[in-house]
C-alpha cells in the first residue's frame, strides 16, 4: 500500500532542487556561513567533548573558507555564548513516565539561530562581511 501511494505521488515531485526553490529563498553564500557558524560556535560550546571537538572544527573550516577577518565573525559566536548562558541546554523526557528529562544539545544547537540575540548578532556580522562576499 506505501509502495503504491509513493509512486503516485513520485511524478509530482519537481525534477530538480532548483526547481523546487524559488532563486529569491534561496539563501546566500554569507548567510549560510553565518548560520553554520552559529550553529558551529553551539556545538563548540557544548561540556560534551564529542560535539566541542566537532563544533570547533566546523567553526574553523567555516572562517577558512569564508571572507573576512576572524574578529568579524566574533560577534556570533559571543551571541551564541551569551544565549547557551541565558536560556541552557534544551531538555526532554527520558524513556518512560518516571525517566529523568536528557539534554538535547543537538537540538538546542539546530535551534540557536533563531534567538532573537543571535538573530541580531548574524545581522551585524552580515553587514560587515558583505563586501568581503562580494569581492572575495
Amino acid at each position: 500500500m506505501i509502495r503504491a501511494v509513493i509512486l503516485a505521488v513520485l511524478p509530482l515531485a519537481p525534477c530538480s532542487a532548483a526547481a523546487a526553490v524559488p532563486p529569491s529563498t534561496v539563501p546566500s553564500a554569507l548567510d549560510r556561513d553565518l548560520a553554520a557558524y552559529a550553529v558551529a560556535s553551539c556545538f563548540a560550546a557544548m561540556p560534551q567533548p564529542h560535539l566541542k571537538e566537532q563544533g570547533e572544527r566546523w567553526a574553523g573550516a567555516v572562517i577558512q573558507r569564508g571572507h573576512g577577518s576572524p574578529e568579524q565573525w566574533s560577534p556570533v559566536a559571543d551571541a551564541v555564548a551569551a544565549e547557551l548562558k541565558r536560556a541552557g541546554i534544551a531538555q526532554g523526557q527520558g524513556d518512560g513516565p518516571q525517566a529523568p528529562t536528557v539534554p538535547l544539545p543537538v537540538m538546542t544547537c539546530g535551534e540557536i539561530t533563531h534567538a532573537a540575540t543571535v538573530r541580531a548578532a548574524i545581522a551585524i556580522a552580515r553587514r560587515a562581511l558583505t563586501v568581503d562576499y562580494k569581492h572575495p
